[in-house]
């Protein structure tokens, strides 16, 4: 057969085109997307896990208020069971391509979370760059919310925890591949931001500490911001200091950390370093006439031992989420020696926290 003849090649062309019609695309028009999805233990008395789905409905309007959802529920002894079942309460395709936000129920961190990993780590189709948080008191209630500011399906989420709307000193994001590396890496324990209803809204202000299977603790809002300060030097924060009764807050311009752990005769000592720059946001009047050392230096003491009751904390409740035990075995042989060391270490580690606050300017008002 000559393969060269043009009676041949449109033979095969016509048999290319027959085989290529079975494939299984869909249309847009017959997709549900998935913008968020909450995983919750199943209720009392059942086994399995609770699904909630919050499924965007396309409309013309761009304007507050304007966000169209479809919210939908189900109950199953596993996840894969429930989302089946799910397709069979909705017309269109479930795609989770576009899904922001993986939200795990408080009750099931609280208990054990790693059975749901087994389906967000092997589905094709779930985003690596999306959002790992916990709903309080559960995912489902999270994910009912409707805001009213809402512009479109999803916006109040993505604003949340993106650079491109709010940018709060106590909201950590946390990226679902930077979660499992947390959960498989001997040396650093994730962690989670906490998600609770307010009103017709959200509110993210507190962080969740987790070890390799279950919720161990959680950080109020000033300490979820002096995490942030050491983690990720964040900026856009503040500093305070009770200076002879008065309330005195520095505005972060600039702010670094770093570390070493250190053998000494008595045992190791980690000593850190904080060094933070910025302006006086709220003070008393006469600010600009005092000595600005002294001030200087009751900042150092507070923030310093503010620094050291957190490390001693997480530490007590035996989660290593800044990394120290990585920084450990980095810097030691890479044997299994090393991790049994270091595991002994943990918990008698001695913390030295130095800080230097420099004020560098008293703001508009003098």
């Amino acid at each position: 057969m000559n393969v060269r003849s043009p009676a041949v090649k449109l033979t095969l062309i016509v048999l290319i085109t027959v085989l290529l019609g079975g494939c299984g695309f869909k249309d847009i028009d017959k997709r549900f997307f998935v913008i968020a999805m909450g995983i919750d233990s199943a209720d009392e008395g059942k086994k399995g896990f609770k699904i909630t789905l919050r499924l965007a409905i396309p409309s013309p309007k761009v304007e507050p208020g304007a966000a169209q959802t479809q919210v939908e529920t189900i109950q199953a002894s596993t996840i894969a069971e429930a989302l089946r079942l799910l397709k069979s309460h909705v017309d269109k395709e479930l795609d989770f391509g576009h899904c922001k936000l993986y939200l795990l129920g408080e009750g099931l961190v609280k208990s054990d979370y790693t059975p749901t990993l087994r389906w967000i780590s092997r589905r094709r189709d779930v985003s690596n760059i999306a959002y790992m948080a916990i709903g309080k008191p559960d995912a489902k209630t999270i994910l009912n919310v409707n805001p009213p500011a809402e512009r479109f399906p999803g916006n109040t989420i993505f604003l949340f925890y993106g650079k491109d709307g709010t940018q709060s000193s106590y909201i950590v994001s946390v990226y679902m591949f930077d979660f499992m590396r947390r959960v498989d890496e001997r040396g650093m324990d994730p962690i989670m931001p906490i998600m609770r209803q307010e009103k017709n809204g959200y509110v993210v202000s507190k962080l969740g500490l987790l070890d390799k299977s279950r919720l161990v603790l959680t950080l109020n809002a000033r300490e979820t911001e002096m995490y942030n300060q050491i983690r990720n030097h964040y900026k856009k924060s503040t500093v305070t200091a009770t200076i002879k009764g008065d309330t005195l807050v520095i505005s972060v311009e600039r702010i670094n950390s770093n570390y070493r752990i250190v053998k000494e005769r008595d045992g190791y000592v980690l000593k850190m370093k904080l060094k933070i720059g910025g302006i006086f946001e709220e003070a008393p009047g006469g600010i600009y006439d005092q000595d600005w050392k002294e001030l200087e230096k009751a900042f150092d003491t507070q923030v310093a031992d503010e620094a050291k009751r957190l490390l001693e904390k997480v530490q007590k409740a035996g989660v290593d989420p800044f990394g120290f035990g990585l920084r450990y075995r980095a810097t030691h042989a890479g044997t299994p020696k090393t991790w049994k060391e270091w595991e002994s270490i943990y918990p008698t580690l001695k913390f030295e926290v130095k800080a230097d606050v420099i004020i560098e300017g008293s703001g508009l008002t003098r």
